[in-house]
């Protein structure tokens, strides 16, 4: 492999399947798999992205956790200038936004935390559930 397809492949998608077994925390493994690729990307994990990226993450894993019977996969995109996760899970259902703003509200506050800190961000039907998806800003390397 050349240097130039090896710095290509360095920045490749990445795909990270989260098993449903006893004992795997799906949310601590999709942040961890979000650092090792920022790290990889040299994204550094004191910079903003990188912790808007690391948030985000979480946010999106967490709602598959509850609201989705579970994360099934993840998937990373670096196109210039941007970072794009993709959560999928098995609930066919579309997210649905709470407002955040109320003073009794413990929880509800993921996917407006999702939308503050994203350009963009959505959903699809897909694959016997759906794919919620962010896209971030980076800066140009």
């Amino acid at each position: 492999m050349s240097p130039d397809s090896a710095t290509a492949a360095s920045f490749g998608p990445r795909h990270l399947d989260l098993p449903h077994r006893d004992g795997v925390d799906r949310v601590a493994a999709g942040i961890m798999f979000v650092r090792e690729a920022l790290a990889e990307w040299h994204i550094g994990s004191g910079e903003e992205p990188a912790i808007d990226a690391v948030l985000v993450a979480a946010e999106l894993l967490s709602n598959a956790e509850r609201h989705g019977g579970g994360g099934s996969s993840m998937d990373l995109e670096h196109p210039l200038g941007l970072l794009r996760l993709t959560v999928h899970d098995a609930n066919a259902r579309a997210p649905r936004a709470v407002h955040p703003h109320l003073p009794d509200r413990v929880g509800g506050h993921g996917l407006f935390i999702v939308d503050r800190l994203s350009k963009a961000w959505g959903w699809r039907p897909g694959g016997g559930g759906k794919d919620v998806w962010a896209e971030l800003p980076l800066p140009d390397r």
